[in-house]
């Protein structure tokens, strides 16, 4: 190859190089430009009750994120095969307790009779409920799975709304049918959409969600998602895939975040 050839593909390569470092460079800049202010101070949301330093979804680990400090406790719903509203995470107790089973496939009392994890029971939601109310903390339950259980979120709304505690509440899921029910049912439940992998717009979330919640990944490939909330009026909560560390709630309050849904709030708190 010729020498004049050589050069012709260094230039070639080195244009290639700059363009992939430049492209990144020049949009993340205008990113930053345009980034909007929190609509709120930082929400310190603890995800599962703070699963760092209890077996999750217990009510020793919401003791424990209330005696943190924390502003929300968050936490999955699903109901039993004879109605009962639980919080667990899982379809299944398998993971989560030293049982075996599908959550719609047993009772009340045979999920109670379960080891959730150092001798924690699987708690309700009323009891989870009354925790937060309690201890004056603000609660952020998601319909887990609902389309697996017909009539939860009307089980849901009814405890709140019989507890008095709607007004503190704000009701999540990644189902829009659930969403949509439950702006149906009560049009003055707080609601928040939870967006997961490759979705990048959280415009127009159904059920006139008034919150929207990301995955931290998605946020960091495309910030302006907490801008388009924001300009739409909408708080923007975020949750987190393999990102939660330093540098990922770091960027996430840079761009705006409202709240972070964390599984270590102290980690947080100490940002």
């Amino acid at each position: 190859m010729s020498t004049s050839r050589k050069l012709s593909l260094r230039k070639g390569a080195g244009g290639c190089l700059a363009i992939l470092v430049l492209v990144p460079l020049i949009y993340y800049c205008v990113q930053v430009l345009l980034r909007t202010p929190p609509l709120t101070p930082l929400q310190n949301i603890a995800h599962r009750g703070g699963l760092t330093y209890e077996p999750e979804n217990t009510l020793a680990a919401f003791q424990n994120g209330i005696n943190q400090g924390i502003d929300w406790l968050e936490f999955d719903v699903q109901m039993t095969k004879d109605g009962a509203l639980v919080v667990i995470h899982d379809e299944t107790v398998d993971r989560t307790t030293d049982g075996t089973g599908a959550v719609r496939d047993m009772t009340l009392e045979e999920i109670r009779s379960l080891d959730a994890g150092e001798g924690e029971k699987v708690p309700t939601f009323e009891e989870v409920m009354g925790l937060a109310k309690i201890n004056g903390v603000k609660i952020l339950p998601e319909t887990k799975s609902a389309h697996l259980y017909p009539g939860v979120e009307e089980k849901l709304l009814q405890t709140l709304e019989q507890a008095n505690y709607l007004d503190q509440s704000v009701i999540q899921s990644f189902e829009a049918d659930s969403l949509e029910k439950l702006h149906r049912l009560n049009p003055q439940a707080k609601l928040c959409a939870l967006y997961g992998l490759w979705q990048f717009s959280v415009s127009s979330p159904a059920g006139e969600a008034q919150y929207v919640c990301p995955m931290a990944e998605m946020v960091l490939l495309n910030p302006g998602m907490i801008r388009q909330a924001h300009n739409e009026g909408r708080q923007v909560f975020i949750w987190f895939g393999a990102l939660e560390n330093p540098i990922g709630l770091s960027a996430m309050r840079f761009f705006g975040a409202d709240g972070m849904i964390v599984n270590d709030p102290m980690a947080l708190k100490e940002k």
